[in-house]
């Protein structure tokens, strides 16, 4: 098969699979790759035959080296049309990289995007294409729109951050289709947990056991990035840099006008509620870092978490509130400014929602997954930790675990209101039942990993991990 690859790693095991591809009798014909790799490779003479593109200029949309020349046409309004659902995805991922530009010249980008993949598509003529996570940045989820849409083989592999684990599948809206067979396939089976493989074992009983702290580690890692001592060196070298440089004397003034001005940490807490009442029934809302995958393209029209506040609060009883949360992160990635994400009214339109309260951002997690009636998220990690622990998620997008017992599938009030009268009415999954999926993530998943961060099972080494995708690879394009 003829294989259009997007793939970030460069290690040496890696390189090793593209080989075995090849041996395999399939063809890489064109590799969206890293910016270093890109540049040492051309210099070497290596993969000579592949059209070798740096993941950052696909992304602003500059082609490379060796189709610098070729003009392809302007989509067309057929070609425009195919594709407008496509578009409104691209546009909110925009958010990312794009942000502060109007929707017009957002619009110019990904007509240029259509252009030249359609034309990528029509002279290479790829047969399968290959792609390391969900489709986030807009370049690459038009080409896998594309791909979809020609009827040409996608296999996307996934860290699900779940001990050390990987799932593939074809389609993100159906998500991986062995898992869904599997989890059916266990549903009145009585599995125990010694049936489970030794880091599933692990990882359900450390997520079931009262006091400790699950939170993920890559959101331990960023929040040690944020720490008080840490944000205290970081503004030490800012400060140096700025004094060598001599561009203190901007900084300073433009820092204090952020401290002086309105600021997205401003607005949340001028609404939020600081002493909540965790004796009402409340569903609870912890709001999804953005732009990030989660959201757009796995959310759907659900990117616009304001949308899914709503419908919940349209869809609550009488005497249930809403509590929503910040993300811990959210504030550490992007500091005192607003963002095409988090704009200012964002939190007051949240606060004026009948019903809806922002609560402080510090309140425990786990805490607040406790004492809910329920958990609701777009696609997030909150929902899995929910549905875990035996507390009802309803999940609005398109979330890897959508199949897993104790979640509800909604998209809008009608699904919805039955969920939350299932839930008013006593509903809760059962220890057998999970235990059950955790046995079908374990038959339908494999120890692998993309991003370093997701390699927190050390005893997995790359050449494992490569191996494993390798055989999936093979396998899917028989």
């Amino acid at each position: 098969m003829r294989i259009l690859l997007i793939w970030l790693d460069d290690s040496p095991e890696f390189l090793n699979l593209v080989s075995s591809l090849k041996k395999n009798g399939h063809e890489l014909v064109y590799w969206v790759a890293n910016k270093k790799f890109v540049k040492a490779k051309k210099e070497e003479g290596k993969f000579s035959g592949i059209i070798l593109h740096d993941h950052w200029d696909a992304w602003i949309g500059v082609p490379p080296n060796e189709l610098k020349q070729v003009k392809f046409d302007p989509p067309s309004e057929e070609l425009i049309n195919k594709f407008s659902s496509a578009e409104s995805i691209i546009l909110t991922m925009m958010n990312k990289h794009f942000k502060g530009i109007c929707v017009d010249e957002r619009k110019n980008y990904y007509y240029g995007w259509l252009s030249y993949w359609n034309g990528v598509f029509n002279q290479y003529k790829p047969e399968a294409m290959i792609i390391s996570a969900p489709p986030h940045p807009g370049y690459n989820y038009i080409i896998y729109e594309m791909a979809r849409q020609q009827n040409i083989r996608v296999l996307i592999f996934h860290d699900i951050g779940i001990a050390g684990r990987m799932i593939w599948y074809d389609n993100i809206r159906e998500g991986s289709r062995k898992l869904l067979s599997e989890s059916t396939r266990n549903k009145d089976k009585n599995f125990s947990l010694e049936d489970l493989s030794e880091d599933l074992r692990l990882y359900y009983k450390f997520n079931t056991t009262e006091g400790n702290d699950a939170t993920p580690s890559y959101i331990q890692d960023f929040l040690k990035k944020g720490s008080l001592k840490n944000k205290i060196i970081l503004k030490i070298r800012i400060t140096l840099k700025s004094l060598r440089d001599f561009t203190i004397f901007k900084k300073v003034p433009l820092y204090l006008k952020k401290l002086l001005i309105d600021n997205p940490q401003k607005e949340y807490h001028r609404f939020y509620e600081p002493r909540p009442d965790f004796t009402k029934k409340f569903i609870y809302v912890p709001l999804h870092y953005q732009p990030e995958c989660s959201t757009s393209p796995m959310g759907g029209v659900f990117t616009n978490q304001i949308l899914m506040i709503r419908i919940l609060a349209s869809s609550l009883p009488k005497d249930w509130v809403i509590y929503v949360k910040e993300h811990p992160t959210t504030w550490l990635g992007f500091g005192l400014n607003f963002t095409d994400s988090r704009y200012p009214g964002y939190y007051r339109q949240i606060s004026q929602i009948d019903k809806v309260r922002l609560i402080p951002v510090k309140t425990d997690t786990f805490f607040l997954i406790k004492q809910s009636q329920a958990v609701a998220t777009v696609t997030g990690t909150a929902g899995w930790e929910a549905a875990v622990r035996r507390k009802p998620a309803l999940v609005f997008g398109y979330a890897w675990y959508s199949d897993c017992p104790g979640v509800f599938k909604v998209n809008n009030v009608e699904t919805c209101r039955s969920a939350i009268r299932k839930i008013e009415s006593g509903y809760q999954s059962d220890n057998q039942s999970i235990i059950n999926y955790f046995k079908a993530l374990e038959i339908a998943s494999i120890h692998g990993f993309v991003e370093n961060y997701f390699n927190r099972n050390k005893k997995i080494t790359k050449q494992d991990c490569t191996d494993n995708i390798l055989r999936i690879i093979i396998n899917e394009l028989k």
